[in-house]
């Protein structure tokens, strides 16, 4: 699935989004603000 992306400078705000984790449950960035997060993509999990 083709996916459209932008490139964020160094320093800045990452863009707000939402994702399904792994437990089916929604994550959404902006309500971690001020958290440590780190993200990892796996391709072709499901």
């Amino acid at each position: 699935m083709p996916v459209e992306s932008e490139t964020v400078p160094v320093g800045d705000e990452a863009p707000d989004f939402t994702l399904t984790a792994i437990d089916d449950s929604e994550v959404t960035l902006s309500k971690l603000r001020g958290k440590p997060v780190v993200l990892v993509f796996l391709r072709g999990f499901m």
